[in-house]
């Protein structure tokens, strides 16, 4: 490595974006999916809801001082969506008529080009050729371009994905704004910092290449491992080390499942709202001996734990559709990839029998469904379901889950639900991510191919979720004639992203479609294989007591699409979800 001294500085979001930043054109483009966007940001509310004074850590970042601007090697997926992050802030400031120059300060600043004019030069710069000037689009909140590179098709889902997390997060602006300085003054990064390239390659080499430092799960295990003869050691290594595989198989973080796995298994009440936070697992385990005995028994407490972690596994990842799981499937597909509260719970489930253990799944996908739906906040849920653990632990047959279910869940579940059908009546692609919302439509039309089929339960969705079946726009997003559809054009854009007013279709006719009048696409509707779609313009009917028929009493067709239309298929759709959903 160069003479040249090597810096490291501490920065927050605050500090780091007054200087400029390039991802160079050698650099991957940006790759990160909803899943890793959902986990910072997930991260993010955890950390703030925990203690929005405390500074929370997001790591290191490797750069080459140019002299002009930081070379970014790596954190440049961090830097990127944080980037995106500033600019839907910035965009919710001046929706709420409040100054946003400091976030346009971190967003861009004038400098002087080699013709000696003033202009905007933005913080962050992608040099790879899919980035394009997508950065500058998000930043002047201009529409989604057609024909993206699939880097841009991710940035721009990163934008929708923050801007709906934050509006359902904070529904009070002034809550919105506490978050902002926590986020800009109370996050911190370390910045390394060379002037030769080569120095910041190797680094990069390094950091990845070496281990972190010592976390909770590492001081347990010394914890564990000192109340062991030293002859053992190999044994109960060997028993650890197929916990970390386990959870390096899903990419787990291993605090997160140590979290769960003590909220599961043992007494938290002496926490807040019974929940233990990462920075307090060793503080709390070195006190609960009396509960966990890991002194007199280290084997059994080890073995304990590989059984939650193959547990942990199984219901992350579900390989079947038996015995419940289509709704541990369900879930992330209606949460998010990073959503795992539910498994708290399903760790706690451990003595339930095979037929509660069933219903238990489909209660849970209800539960995160009423909190999807009625935005409830992460760490409401995370509270209510770490009060819940204590008595799922006791509960084994059905009748015990039932009178559990009755006394705890439905209880909360309906209070959630309190305003639950305004809030369906509102829902829409401008309230939900994309992915939520075809989750919602997949499952109703799920719902109604089985009533007809005379099947009893929804099965596998993947059939209607896949990319070969698109969310159609019944009035067009390029309607030209909006009094056709009796709507004005300040309510165009809230009525054409109603989910009255969307409706799964297969790519190969909604093709042919396009943008054509509701008289003209019927034809299109009819040929779909999905009844809830096909049976827009005409309920098909056999007979006088056949499944069909018991079907078309739930659903209503239009001769006509207008705005009273949207309204009625919005309440039908409602009137199914409460049908699917609802916890008997």
């Amino acid at each position: 490595m160069s003479d040249t001294p090597i810096k490291y500085n501490d920065h927050s979001i605050l500090s780091a974006f007054k200087d400029h930043y390039i991802v160079p054109d050698y650099q991957r483009e940006y790759v990160w999916d909803d899943g890793q966007v959902e986990q910072l940001l997930n991260d993010l509310f955890e950390a703030y809801n925990s203690d929005n004074q405390k500074t929370y850590f997001l790591g290191t970042i490797v750069t080459y001082n140019s002299g002009s601007c930081f070379e970014l090697i790596d954190g440049q997926q961090r830097l990127t969506t944080f980037f995106i992050m500033l600019c839907a802030i910035k965009e919710m400031y001046g929706k709420n008529g409040v100054p946003t120059k400091i976030i346009e300060d971190l967003i861009y600043s004038p400098v002087m080009n080699s013709d000696g004019d003033t202009i905007n030069s933005y913080h962050l710069q992608l040099q790879y050729e899919d980035a394009e000037n997508y950065l500058e689009t998000i930043e002047k909140s201009a529409e989604r371009p057609s024909n993206l590179t699939q880097s841009g098709e991710r940035m721009f889902d990163a934008l929708k994905n923050i801007q709906t997390s934050l509006n359902e997060k904070f529904t009070d602006f002034s809550e919105l704004k506490k978050f902002v300085y926590f986020l800009l003054n109370k996050t911190s990064f370390i910045r390394i910092e060379t002037h030769d390239i080569t120095d910041a390659l190797k680094i990069f080499e390094t950091i990845n290449q070496r281990g972190k430092g010592l976390d909770p799960m590492d001081l347990l295990k010394n914890m564990v491992f000192r109340q062991v003869d030293r002859k053992k050691f190999k044994e109960l290594n060997m028993n650890w080390r197929a916990i970390t595989r386990e959870l390096e198989k899903i990419d787990e973080k291993p605090l997160r499942f140590l979290r769960y796995f003590i909220m599961a298994n043992y007494d938290t009440s002496d926490e807040k709202d019974e929940i233990l936070r990462e920075d307090q697992i060793y503080t709390w385990l070195s006190k609960n001996n009396a509960q966990c005995h890991y002194v007199e028994e280290p084997f059994k407490f080890v073995q304990k734990m590989n059984d939650n972690v193959e547990m942990y596994v199984k219901y992350r990842m579900p390989t079947d559709n038996d015995n419940g799981n289509i709704h541990l499937k369900n879930i992330p597909m209606l949460a998010g990839k990073a959503y795992k509260l539910h498994l708290m719970l399903m760790l706690a489930a451990s003595n339930m029998n095979g037929e509660a253990l069933v219903k238990f799944k489909y209660i849970l996908e209800s539960a995160v469904y009423y909190a999807v739906i009625n935005r409830i906040a992460t760490n409401v849920t995370e509270k209510t379901f770490a009060s819940w653990c204590k008595y799922v632990r006791n509960v084994k047959t059905v009748d015990e889950l039932d009178t559990f279910v009755k006394d705890k869940i439905v209880t909360t579940i309906n209070e959630w639900k309190r305003d639950n059908e305004s809030n369906f009546m509102r829902l829409g692609l401008n309230s939900m991510q994309q992915y939520r919302v075809k989750f919602i439509l997949a499952k109703i039309t799920a719902y109604v191919h089985a009533l007809r089929s005379s099947e009893t339960s929804v099965g596998e969705l993947a059939e209607y979720t896949k990319s070969t079946v698109e969310i159609e726009h019944i009035m067009p997003k390029g309607c030209q004639d909006k009094t056709t559809y009796g709507i004005g054009e300040d309510e165009f854009n809230i009525y054409i992203n109603r989910l009255g007013n969307l409706t799964l279709l297969e790519n190969t006719l909604n093709k042919s479609i396009k943008d054509s009048l509701y008289s003209e696409k019927v034809k299109a509707y009819k040929q779909s294989k999905f009844y809830l779609t096909s049976s827009l313009p005409e309920l098909v009917n056999h007979g006088k007591d056949t499944a069909i028929n018991r079907t078309n009493k739930l659903l209503r067709s239009w001769s006509n699409w207008n705005k009273n239309a949207i309204d009625e298929r919005q309440k039908m759709l409602y009137e199914l979800s409460e049908i699917i959903w609802s916890i008997k």
